[in-house]
């Protein structure tokens, strides 16, 4: 039977390292991480602060961290969720491209966090175009939360 992401391909091992979006590969640069131009420590948009939504999930479940990856040939989509999750009251450590093959928009959590399951969970809830949770497997970049979009991803 397959894994229904197909994770063990070794095109994803490079999670999000400055990987370049085409259809016959990726080329990348850089270590197993999200590429640093997604920092969210430069730029000159920052998240404002609001008052917090009484329907969304709570601040401790918001307080763990989101690592957002583009499995698309949309430019630029990772960056754009990255600000719509900000927006809605969730920390964004960083942003990239991801490759691999990936069957819907998902919401990985490392089972070792605590409250990463529940975040995750909570994150679905509030955004459901994330099809998916599901625990992180390896060639998964670092953090608590991974989510990975997918050509099914709705930003609006």
């Amino acid at each position: 039977m397959q894994s229904p992401d197909k994770h063990h391909s070794s095109a994803g091992a490079t999670a999000g390292a400055r990987t370049t979006e085409s259809k016959t590969g990726s080329t990348t640069s850089g270590s197993a991480r999200p590429s640093t131009s997604g920092s969210r420590s430069s730029g000159s948009t920052s998240a404002t602060s609001t008052s917090p939504s009484s329907s969304a999930p709570s601040g401790s479940a918001k307080s763990v961290p989101l690592v957002v990856l583009n499995n698309t040939t949309t430019s630029g989509l990772a960056q754009q969720a990255a600000q719509r999750f900000e927006d809605g009251g969730w920390t964004v450590t960083s942003y990239g491209n991801y490759q691999n093959d990936i069957l819907s928009t998902c919401a990985y959590y490392d089972p070792n966090v605590a409250g990463a399951q529940a975040a995750a969970e909570a994150l679905q809830r509030q955004y459901p175009t994330i099809k998916r949770v599901k625990e992180k497997f390896d060639g998964l970049p670092a953090g608590p939360i991974v989510v990975v979009l997918t050509p099914d991803y709705q930003g609006d």
